[in-house]
């Protein structure tokens, strides 16, 4: 539904190609989940981790779904608008809220299946999301006019003027993708 109702994709940003590929991806990933969590000698987890599961996922795939309607808003409907930088919400701390609420909420899924399908996904999509979250974050800084140095866990920002050819500075983030950068 969010894929129809709130994301607006182009050719440039999403080709035909993506689809066949994500569709393989999510489906082979799906499949190979679904088969251990219905296995007969599959043991599911206690009831207050399958709720504690259950809440994180829960709580992040809303947020997730925030995330996406403020990127959403910040696009004009024809396409023709300029790139803007998105504010508010967690995204005023981190650079890529939407992947970082992703991550939670398939580790929220994980914490409540407890299956090694589960958490072999959650490496390979937050690695892919982090490596898409450092493109993002690298890009920003060059629109913006930054200055960076990257420390292990936190990346601190240090002004030196303002926007590039009249564009907004790019905001104080502490983190690029928790835990992770």
């Amino acid at each position: 539904m969010e894929t129809f109702f709130v994301h607006r994709f182009s050719h440039a940003t999403s080709p035909l190609s993506n689809v066949f590929r994500n569709c393989a991806y999510y489906w082979t990933f799906g499949a190979y989940i679904a088969y251990y969590v219905n296995h007969p000698l599959y043991t599911p987890v206690s009831d207050l981790q399958m709720k504690i599961g259950l809440g994180l996922g829960l709580l992040c795939q809303v947020s997730n779904f925030y995330c996406h309607i403020l990127l959403s808003n910040l696009r004009s409907p024809d396409g023709n608008g300029g790139y803007q930088i998105p504010r508010g919400f967690l995204f005023n701390i981190v650079t890529c809220a939407n992947y970082t609420t992703e991550i939670y909420q398939w580790l929220g899924f994980n914490i409540a299946t407890q299956t090694v399908a589960g958490y072999l996904f959650l490496v390979v999509a937050a690695s892919i999301m982090t490596n898409w979250a450092l493109a993002k974050h690298h890009r920003l800084k060059r629109l913006s006019g930054f200055l960076f140095l990257r420390l292990t866990l936190y990346t601190v920002l240090w002004q030196l003027f303002d926007g590039k050819e009249g564009r907004p500075k790019y905001p104080r983030r502490w983190v690029i993708l928790p835990p992770f950068l």
